[in-house]
């Protein structure tokens, strides 16, 4: 493969998820939601006031732990057939929107809570992804987004140096990893605040058609405010 610019990088990393989530019938994440979820979410009344997006929703795996809030929940993900899979029971409550993550079509301070899970690692480029964010943010509102760490139990795991830095895991899906420090200054460059940085760690099965082997993940899983 040879990607000479970083647009084709990120235009052939957005057509290889499509694929896999087209490939199967299976659902590739499965119905629990990430493992960092559940502990991490931050309570709806230390939110303003708004729905929630769930920014590279996926096949919906988190969309259950999301609609406990009792909000709106609009679900996004630049892959149509993976908004497609998501299960009828969820799909029927929220509200799905194809899109890319750097021009999500929403007014500015739309959201008191945007979720960003296993997404981070997977933009050749998230600077303008957390630019886009920011905008759709209330003020007071959060951003919820984990951020693997070197040590990840899928890293160096079949990858192959990218074009411009990051690795390809199987030759197709791009993946980068970061420090703590390398995380956190990914959302105060943007203009977060950082209102809490934890090191979580949580088991995975196998995904069908995507990694054969249950797998432990190691993150940064970072809750990010827009300043009031």
């Amino acid at each position: 493969m040879s990607l000479s610019e970083p647009s084709e990088l990120n235009d052939h990393n957005k057509s290889a998820w499509n694929e896999l989530y087209a490939s199967t019938s299976e659902l590739v994440w499965g119905r629990e939601p990430v493992g960092f979820l559940p502990r991490c979410l931050p309570e709806s009344r230390a939110l303003p006031a708004g729905p929630v997006l769930d920014a590279a929703a996926g096949e919906g795996r988190n969309l259950s732990v999301l609609l406990r809030l009792g909000r709106d929940v609009t679900a996004c993900d630049a892959s149509p057939a993976a908004l497609d899979k998501i299960p009828a029971e969820n799909r029927r409550r929220v509200a799905a929107k194809v899109c890319d993550l750097n021009a999500v079509p929403f007014p500015d301070r739309h959201f008191a809570l945007i979720l960003l899970s296993d997404a981070v690692e997977t933009l050749p480029d998230p600077r303008p992804v957390l630019t886009e964010l920011f905008r759709l943010l209330a003020p007071g509102g959060c951003l919820l987004a984990n951020v693997p760490e070197h040590d990840d139990g899928v890293a160096r795991i079949e990858m192959e140096p990218a074009p411009g830095g990051g690795s390809l895991y199987q030759g197709r899906y791009y993946y980068h990893f970061y420090t703590r420090a390398e995380a956190e200054a990914l959302f105060t460059a943007e203009g977060f605040e950082i209102a809490a940085s934890d090191d979580c760690r949580w088991e995975e099965p196998p995904h069908p058609h995507f990694r054969d082997r249950a797998h432990r993940h190691h993150s940064r899983v970072i809750l990010a405010r827009r300043p009031a």
